[in-house]
């Protein structure tokens, strides 16, 4: 009986056979595998990014806190003694001198008010703000809103570190933060500029029933390709019988001492003759969604802060183009408020969105000005196309 030999070595008799591979299903399954598993690697390249800038700054929120507010704490209650210790000075002058007695009473209550005033200075000039310890500047979300103006490198200067070791910690915090927050600015940056590219493209393709364009114009009457195999069979017996189809070996004037095989050649142009269109988000666009950011968080800012519209749109270009000049600092007016830690939350994650939006932005206009440069030196004769390029070489 005769047999055959399966794949792994094994005896198959003639009338059995093997069972069919279910080659779709695999595919089917390795395709939706490879889905899955880019998806994830985005999800966690991308969004793990952005949680591991919001959760450096927390870290960095909570490690200032705890080296910062103590010191608070103790320069508030050091301002709050002396002025108690002022008072009860210039009660004692008034109870020990008569008040008819101007000139003396005034020289000595100006001499205790001028030793409160340098006092008071000194303290101010080692971090005291002014608010007794109640709303302190290092509370969670003033440390929060610290450590992301280091990172991104604003610096409004209304806070800063007084003591030692939280002068270190910023120094070792901004090392890693500021590559950290360069990484996450490029990364978001970019992902939000395809995004919105796609968007783009997708609503102004609607008005086009074909989303691809030619590149190249064929000819109304399409022709036919083929592939000829020239073979040189001066010896073979069958020389003389073409496998040619009849008529064509004529029209291509071969040689009939040669065998000659011709067979269709599949377009390998089809490919190549249709592409996507570039999509273009204009410049104008990208304008117009950072002033409407700006004039968003204006608003917003007008009405915490107490400041004009002009006042508010003047910070958030300070702030988002990291200029930080400082002369403008969001808590002044909030902390006296309820809800104020929620609110410098809210400033925090305004600045952090508002730079990704940013370079979302600048993204995109740098790929406008280089296309119309580019197209600007190839109308001009400066650059010259890939194509011609090719024909040269």
């Amino acid at each position: 009986m005769e047999m055959e030999m399966n794949r792994t070595g094994g005896m198959m008799g003639p009338g059995h056979h093997r069972p069919p591979r279910k080659r779709g299903n695999h595919h089917r399954e390795s395709k939706c595998k490879g889905c899955c598993r880019r998806f994830t690697t985005f999800l966690f390249s991308h969004v793990g990014l952005c949680a591991l800038v919001i959760g450096y700054s927390v870290m960095g929120a909570f490690a200032f806190r705890a080296l910062e507010a103590p010191y608070e704490e103790e320069k508030a209650h050091q301002v709050s003694q002396l002025r108690s210790e002022t008072v009860r000075r210039l009660w004692e002058i008034t109870d020990n001198l008569n008040v008819l007695y101007k000139d003396n009473w005034t020289r000595m209550v100006a001499h205790e008010v001028k030793h409160f005033q340098t006092e008071l200075i000194a303290a101010v000039k080692d971090g005291y703000d002014g608010k007794d310890g109640k709303n302190q500047q290092w509370s969670f979300s003033g440390a929060f809103l610290y450590s992301l103006t280091v990172i991104t490198t604003i610096g409004y200067g209304n806070i800063a570190p007084r003591t030692n070791w939280g002068k270190i910690a910023t120094i070792v915090y901004a090392i890693f933060g500021i590559p950290l927050m360069l990484l996450y600015l490029t990364n978001i940056g970019d992902i939000l500029a395809k995004s919105f590219r796609y968007c783009y493209g997708r609503l102004c393709s609607c008005s086009s029933n074909d989303p691809y364009k030619r590149r190249r114009h064929n000819n109304h009457h399409p022709t036919e390709n083929y592939r000829v195999h020239h073979i040189v069979a001066h010896n073979s017996p069958n020389r003389h019988h073409s496998n040619a189809e009849p008529g064509i070996q004529d029209k291509l004037h071969l040689p009939t001492d040669d065998e000659v095989q011709i067979e269709n050649m599949p377009d390998l142009e089809l490919d190549l003759d249709y592409e996507r269109p570039r999509v273009s988000v204009p410049i104008t666009l990208c304008l117009l969604i950072l002033v409407s950011y700006i004039s968003g968080g204006a608003v917003l800012f007008s009405l915490w802060e107490g400041w004009g519209f002009l006042d508010g749109s003047y910070f958030c270009f300070v702030t988002l183009s990291t200029i930080g000049f400082g002369d403008l600092v969001p808590g002044d007016s909030v902390v006296s408020d309820e809800g104020s830690q929620e609110k410098l939350v809210i400033c925090s994650l305004y600045l952090l969105c508002g730079m990704a939006l940013i370079a979302m932005c600048f993204n995109l206009m740098q790929e406008e000005v280089i296309h119309k440069v580019r197209n600007c030196g190839r109308s001009i004769g400066v650059i010259k196309d890939q194509e011609e390029e090719d024909d040269m070489g």
